[in-house]
């Protein structure tokens, strides 16, 4: 804890700086198996802000640890000292100098941002990391990360040619190549290089692709007087960096890819170095271990097919990919008598589904079943490629003897497989092979004149070894280094140069006995992977794939930049809640609030997620237990009965509509519910949808059988147009269309404020109405209605809801299934109009949602655009709130964006009720259900 003069000097710096709780927790873990617990945490906007807390920092003796996204592996961004975040205010990118071919960059730019800026001038930044879509240019330099293509760009480092530091004094400094600035660093690195030089070159021989552990000695002999050499891959030890001038390279002119499957990884290491003549731009192993993991998973079910993993099974693969001269050279790789079977890739699209799997390979190897995971300890070890197949034999016999299995995948061009050994790390004996593991590791790698860091840094993990790495005579030039730039220890201490605080197998998240001690029985099966609330939970390995900048996860995430806001912030307050770290209440903490109260339950983690960390029923369960011991809130049965709020409404729909609108009344009851006044209340229907559909007449004869037309809360008593127009539709294609006799609330709302109990009851009754209706089709026109069918009844372990799962469609996924099989089902006119179309989170999250833009160009003469947009904001209740309502419009507005930049009269299809309700409240536009396009193109 920071005492009373660390505090005061620390808040009197001109930084934002957070000492609370929540802040603390959520940057106690980054991507690393380690947790320590951060004294402060700071958010620098600019050099000066950063130099003043490093400043107030050093004067008062509380150590500092830079951070970027999080996602190192060997907890380089965590210790008990004050973490400064430079990931979330300093984004900006700079003057491009296209003459030069460089880039000014701030250290939280993220890669692809980068990379995105650079595209219409056809460049980009060499080195590529599989972080991509996260890792910050501050972090990338931090660590010297290099990534897959190596072979041809190097490491990060060589990419440098300036760097803005803030020294331990609060000096900000820029350094180049030449030039006076840092004259007794300078001065110190000449020194050690002109009466080292042997040594230095008999410890670091050349060949190795990748970096050597500690300061870059190697590199810096080559130019002594340049200190980037040695800064890059620092760790954050010897200073901060705030902005970066980078070289840029032209995007490659040609690209193809090889695949080459084999029967054992062996055959893959020593196929490896047959392949590097033909000098390929990178090579990349994934073994059987890691693309096991894709079964059954939707988002990687292309690759597999294009694969033929399901048909023609193999153990291991090397992607092989080429830049210039590409075919030519894919061509010579062809006539190679190498692996059990070939695959060249015919177009980009399909090497950027390979590309997808093989980026994704941390988190989906982390996701493995069962408390035993492939562990994080010696995955950055490399060698000479030439010594693969040696050194792979070394580390299957070492496995063997420990009796353990291992994921072998990663850089092979480059020498260095991210091996990961598969253990249970609660476990007292398997930490045990944990520490042998590593110490014959770290000999091994001594043996081949390896490098035991090569990418990913030395850390927490790998500095206790390192002075046996580089030898004692080496160590003790380091140890000078990390003197000269920062004399009073303060930049990651005990990291890199060793103090003796940090092993590789302790401040471990988990450890030997641990438990995480749940006050409650859980509820729900997690039957979609892990079949348990704890293992969901632990799935979380802070790799941070939700820290990405796509427009689906986390929509919170990116309206606010905030790590609590990310399903990783949310998943580590959890956990901490239930650690009871400076927590008392595991239930209704403050802490836990702000995390679980902004989570819209999108499901987008369920799918975008590689380890499926499925927060919407984490959050439902910790709800539920809230609502168990402490009974449920005046809101909670509320907004549990939705759809009896509709019934009432519309036994007098005109009055109830009058009130509604009145400002006193949507100011008295936005108190008593806490709603937010200025949010419109949906109107009441005039005419329910199911007493319009009693009262039909003179109906067609069917033609091709019967279908069950869910009728949901929002069709029934505020939308029935959308049910008309699904009837007429469905009618058209010569359906029997029957309503749910006796249905009630699909429990959707029950199920989203933790009222588990509602939500059962609920379904057990809807299961029993539907298995009477017989075998018929069950078509939905609400998505959040559908899922609780598809997945939430089996989550609620509902007797028969796999049964009746089976029968449940999507009303868009059903008409175009239809139209797929029969064309001329259905006769359409030909009018020319322009249709835009906004999926749903939860029919993105159980389906794929390019169905929905192919149904619409089965209508003649229409343009039709699948919108790249995220979730609307308004997540049923969510955006009704006062509290949220802010947030629900900040969430909204890439998607509000996006719509109001559509052509005049475009017609805006939103099959989802909030999503309708969010767009109709922030643009004017044409707004439809699908159903109703369907409806008023039918050819009359």
């Amino acid at each position: 804890m920071l005492n009373t003069q660390q505090l005061g000097a620390l808040k009197a710096a001109n930084c934002e700086l957070a000492v609370d709780n929540l802040t603390r927790q959520l940057y106690a873990t980054d991507a690393s198996p380690y947790q320590l617990v951060p004294l402060a945490v700071a958010f620098p906007k600019s050099a000066r802000e950063a130099s003043s807390i490093i400043q107030a920092a050093g004067a008062t003796g509380v150590p500092v640890i830079p951070r970027g996204a999080g996602t190192g592996l060997s907890g380089g961004a965590i210790g008990e000292g004050v973490v400064i975040d430079f990931a979330r205010h300093n984004r900006q990118i700079g003057k491009l100098d296209l003459e030069q071919g460089t880039v000014r960059v701030g250290a939280g730019v993220v890669l692809d941002q980068l990379n995105a800026f650079l595209r219409p001038h056809r460049l980009c930044f060499g080195p590529d990391v599989a972080t991509s879509s996260r890792a910050t240019l501050g972090g990338m330099i931090a660590n010297d990360s290099s990534g897959s293509h190596a072979p041809v760009y190097g490491t990060t480092g060589l990419h440098v040619v300036a760097l803005e530091i803030v020294l331990a004094d609060g000096q900000v400094i820029e350094v180049r190549e030449e030039g006076d600035s840092l004259p007794k660093q300078r001065g110190l690195v000449e020194s050690i290089m002109t009466f080292n030089s042997l040594a230095i070159a008999e410890r670091f021989p050349p060949g190795l692709v990748k970096r050597w552990p500690g300061y870059a000695l190697a590199r810096a002999a080559e130019n002594p007087r340049n200190l980037l050499r040695i800064l890059s891959g620092s760790e954050g030890t010897l200073a901060a960096i705030v902005s970066a001038e980078l070289k840029v390279v032209p995007v490659p002119e040609e690209r193809g890819m090889g695949l080459l499957f084999f029967d054992s990884v062996a055959e893959a290491m020593q196929a490896t170095e047959d392949l590097l003549d033909l000098k390929p731009a990178a090579i990349e192993h994934i073994d059987r271990p890691l693309f096991d993991e894709t079964r059954g998973e939707r988002e990687y079910q292309a690759v597999r097919d294009l694969m033929q993993l399901d048909t023609q099974p193999c153990e291991a693969i090397l992607i092989v990919e080429f830049f210039d001269g590409a075919w030519e050279r894919l061509a010579q790789l062809q006539k190679k008598k190498l692996g059990a079977r070939k695959l060249i890739l015919e177009t980009q699209a399909q090497a950027d589904l390979v590309w997808e799997l093989r980026k994704a390979g941390l988190s989906l190897l982390t996701s493995r079943r069962g408390d035993a995971k492939p562990a994080c300890f010696i995955e950055d070890a490399a060698v000479r490629p030439r010594d693969l197949p040696e050194y792979v034999a070394a580390l299957d016999d070492l496995m063997q003897r420990v009796g353990v299995s291992a994921s072998y995948y990663g850089h092979a061009a480059s020498g260095l497989l991210h091996v990961r050994p598969v253990l249970d790390l609660h476990s007292a004996e398997d930490l045990r092979k944990y520490r042998q593991i590593a110490d014959e590791v770290a000999a091994l790698v001594s043996q081949f004149k390896g490098s035991l860091a090569g990418e990913h840094g030395v850390g927490i993990a790998r500095t206790e070894y390192l002075k046996d790495q580089v030898g004692a005579e080496l160590y003790q030039l380091m140890r000078e280094i990390k003197q000269s730039f920062d004399p009073n220890n303060l930049f990651n201490p005990g990291k890199i140069i060793s103090d003796g605080r940090y092993q590789i197998d302790k401040n471990l998240r988990l450890g030997a006995g641990y438990q995480l001690n749940v006050p409650f029985v859980p509820r729900l099966a997690f039957a979609a992977r892990d079949g348990s609330f704890t293992a969901n939970l632990e799935q979380c390995n802070g790799s941070g794939v939700c820290l990405k900048q796509s427009p689906t996860m986390c929509p919170t995430y990116l309206a606010t930049g905030e790590e609590v806001m990310s399903t990783r912030g949310r998943a580590n307050v959890i956990r901490a809640a239930l650690e009871r770290r400076e927590i008392t209440d595991p239930l209704a903490s403050a802490e836990l609030d702000a995390a679980l109260s902004n989570c819209l339950s999108c499901r987008a983690c369920v799918t975008e997620c590689p380890s499926n960390v499925n927060m919407p029923l984490l959050k439902a369960e910790m709800l539920h237990a809230r609502i168990r011991r402490d009974g449920l809130t005046l809101r909670d049965r509320m907004l549990s009965s939705v759809d009896s709020l509709g019934r009432l409404g519309c036994m007098l729909p005109g009055p109830a509509n009058v009130v509604m609108k009145s400002g006193l009344f949507r100011v008295t009851f936005g108190r008593l519910l806490g709603l937010a006044p200025q949010r419109p209340l949906p109107p009441f229907a005039k005419v329910r949808f199911d007493r319009w559909f009693a009262k039909r007449k003179d109906l067609n004869a069917p033609t091709r059988g019967r279908v069950v037309l869910w009728d949901d809360t929002f069709v029934r008593y505020y939308e029935p147009n959308i049910g008309m127009a699904a009837v007429a539709v469905l009618e058209a294609a010569g359906f029997e269309v029957v309503l749910p006799a006796g249905r009630q609330c699909c429990g959707r709302p029950a199920f989203s404020t933790g009222n588990l109990d509602k939500a059962e009851h609920l379904g057990r009754e809807n299961l029993g109405v539907l298995a009477a209706a017989g075998d018929a089709p069950i078509l939905f026109l609400e998505p959040s209605c559908y899922s609780m069918f598809a997945e939430d009844y089996h989550e609620l372990k509902l007797p028969g809801a796999g049964l009746i799962s089976e029968r449940c469609f999507l009303f868009e996924e059903f008409m175009d299934n239809l139209l797929e099989r029969e064309p001329e089902a259905l006769s359409f006119d030909g009018e020319r109009e322009r249709i835009a179309i906004h999926a749903h989170c939860h029919a993105k999250s159980l389906m794929k949602a390019d169905c929905m833009s192919r149904l619409a160009r089965r209508l003649p003469n229409r343009e039709v655009t699948l919108l790249d947009t995220g979730c609307c904001g308004m997540a049923g209740a969510f955006g009704m709130t006062e509290s949220k309502y802010e947030l629900s419009l900040k969430v909204a507005e890439p998607m509000v964006e996006k719509i109001k930049a559509l052509p005049f009269n475009t017609i805006v299809v939103a099959s989802g009720t909030s999503c309708r309700h969010q767009i109709e409240h922030l643009a004017t536009v044409k707004l439809r259900h699908m159903a109703e396009v369907l409806a008023e193109a039918l050819r009359r």
